[in-house]
């Protein structure tokens, strides 16, 4: 197994030095060596497939481009993808909340010239849902409550959640996995 992963490594680096050198077919070979991992891991973050592939595509030509900035001290080339493909997926996230954040500001503005909404089953079918989404979050302790809030409401990384709250990194990573897995618990979603 260590020969096959030092091969591949050395078969990485050996792409690289050729990317570097303007070799498209390289370009074409590490993309078919690692567009699985690099789109899978997009497709999990974004569960959406035309923005997994616009990242894909958005990783392989900073490769292209920015060839020189891999350092084989730091990781292997597959690594490298991993985090270009995480921090790319998590700004387009980000991106997007902040988009709806905007709209759902805009609609509020908006709502509040309209009228009350017609249908009452819908006003309760959403009141219920917020209810039930209060009574959840209240469920789990202050810790895991902050740590959940920050990271889905400010877009915070773990390790800035981390520096902000003064706490460990492995600690807030704990706090926000057993504040979700209560949360899929009392919500009844599997």
């Amino acid at each position: 197994m260590q020969d096959l992963t030092s091969a591949r490594d050395r078969d990485d680096r050996e792409l690289l030095a050729a990317i570097r050198s303007r070799d498209t077919g390289a370009l074409d070979r590490l993309y078919r060596g690692h567009a699985s991992l690099v789109m899978g891991l997009a497709m999990r973050i974004l569960q959406d497939d035309a923005a997994a592939e616009e990242v894909a595509q958005d990783v392989f030509l900073y490769v292209w481009q920015q060839a020189e900035r891999y350092d084989a001290t730091r990781g292997t080339l597959a690594s490298w993808l991993v985090t270009l493909t995480r921090s790319r997926s998590i700004d387009r996230v980000r991106a997007r909340a902040s988009q709806v954040r905007r709209v759902e500001g805009l609609t509020r503005d908006a709502a509040a010239e309209l009228p009350p909404t017609i249908d009452p089953l819908i006003d309760l079918v959403l009141e219920e849902r917020r209810v039930r989404v209060r009574r959840a979050l209240e469920t789990l302790s202050s810790e895991q409550r902050q740590a959940l809030e920050i990271a889905y409401f400010e877009g915070l990384s773990h390790s800035e959640i981390a520096v902000r709250l003064g706490a460990p990194l492995g600690t807030v990573k704990t706090r926000i996995r057993q504040g979700m897995l209560r949360l899929r618990e009392v919500l009844g979603e599997t």
